[in-house]
């Protein structure tokens, strides 16, 4: 068994932790952009990677007789669940269903791009 995919996996999850737990107030402004809701992009691409990682450890590691696409959906969901949880603690930062909705669809994006490939 290769235990490569998974750590980098977990080391990725531990990064998400790591921004989420970044207050508000230290987050750069969007007056450059101007773009309205441009968190939900940062979602979608950051729980897009999570959900290629996810499947790939899976699809590597033949201990797990889930399904890959199973397993990281439900690692996955986990995941972003307790995420937004964590950001509800975290000064100026607060829980979303719309970042959770937006991390559900990156987690599957980032999956079948995996699927694909395998």
């Amino acid at each position: 068994m290769n235990l490569i995919h998974w750590r980098i996996t977990f080391s990725y999850m531990l990064f998400i932790a790591i921004l989420s737990h970044v207050p508000q107030d230290d987050l750069p402004s969007n007056t450059a952009f101007k773009i309205n809701h441009i968190d939900y992009f940062f979602h979608l691409i950051e729980y897009s990677v999570l959900g290629f990682l996810l499947h790939r450890s899976f699809n590597d590691d033949e201990s797990f007789s889930i399904s890959p696409i199973i397993g990281s959906i439900i690692i996955g969901v986990i995941f972003a669940i307790t995420d937004e949880l964590h950001q509800f603690f975290v000064p100026g930062r607060n829980m979303s269903f719309a970042d959770l909705c937006f991390d559900f669809i990156g987690i599957n994006i980032g999956l079948l791009t995996s699927y694909q490939r395998s």
